[in-house]
């Protein structure tokens, strides 16, 4: 694979950390993008021996995000890999939702995503070939309390990944999602310190525990290498413990690994 670029947003931490990880560790150099600063995993990165420059980007920004990816093909090389990964999630009852909290909750999830696949997909176009993972969520398919503005941005995140999937493909480009479960990252470690609502969690999986990035981070690296997954294309994997497999829901954990404002 030699020195492949792969760009993953939401980079900082959680589970966009563990993807630039993993793709390290297969090869890749890695444009490590985030709102904010990605000076720890870039330096954890960089002593490790792996090829790696950081960016900062709003993901909902398309001007941003446009000159954040100019910046990485013209500084590292092409991108040949995109884990498009930067999330939120903010729990608010239906009834108590605002424009404000919907549209930043659609504006990240959403139109971020989009706004990255779009302007990386184009110049993987003019060199047909590629490859895109989204990080969606089970949300995508189940209910979550609180949750109904978050499930439509991730609902929507497959759809979109479907549509590109079929246009792009071609082209020459793959694109699929990964649609987590209750994964223990930064973002919700204060939730899963009520031991209640952690054994709640636990209990709803077969497996008999929650996720960690790594679990995301494994697939994330399986989908984006077309030897291994060069047939799969336009699919939403539930990486879940089984969660996925009765439907009963709780009423926080999530998969967010990168918080916006």
């Amino acid at each position: 694979m030699g020195n492949a670029v792969a760009l993953v947003t939401g980079a900082r931490q959680g589970m966009g950390a563990e993807i630039a990880r993993r793709l390290a560790r297969e090869g890749y150099a890695i444009a490590a993008l985030d709102v904010r600063s990605c000076d720890e995993i870039t330096a954890e990165l960089e002593a490790a021996g792996s090829s790696v420059a950081a960016y900062e980007a709003d993901v909902r920004s398309w001007d941003a995000v446009g000159a954040a990816v100019e910046a990485v093909e013209a500084g590292q090389g092409p991108i040949e890999a995109l884990a498009s990964v930067a999330g939120v999630w903010d729990p608010v009852p239906f009834l108590e939702l605002t424009p404000q909290t919907w549209h930043r909750i659609l504006d990240v999830n959403l139109e971020g995503s989009f706004n990255v696949c779009r302007l990386v997909a184009e110049r993987m176009a003019a060199r047909r070939r590629g490859a895109i993972v989204c990080i969606a969520s089970n949300a995508a398919s189940l209910a979550w309390q609180g949750g109904a503005h978050y499930s439509a941005s991730k609902a929507g995140l497959v759809g979109l990944v479907k549509g590109m999937a079929l246009e792009l493909g071609p082209l020459g480009i793959r694109v699929n999602a990964i649609c987590p479960g209750t994964v223990r990252t930064p973002a919700n470690e204060l939730e899963l310190q009520d031991p209640a609502a952690e054994r709640l969690q636990v209990d709803a999986c077969p497996i008999g525990r929650l996720g960690v990035p790594s679990d995301i981070a494994e697939a994330a690296a399986f989908l984006l290498d077309s030897e291994r997954a060069a047939w799969i294309t336009g699919e939403d994997l539930l990486v879940d413990g089984g969660f996925g497999t009765h439907g009963e829901g709780a009423g926080f954990g999530v998969d967010s690994s990168s918080v916006v404002g």
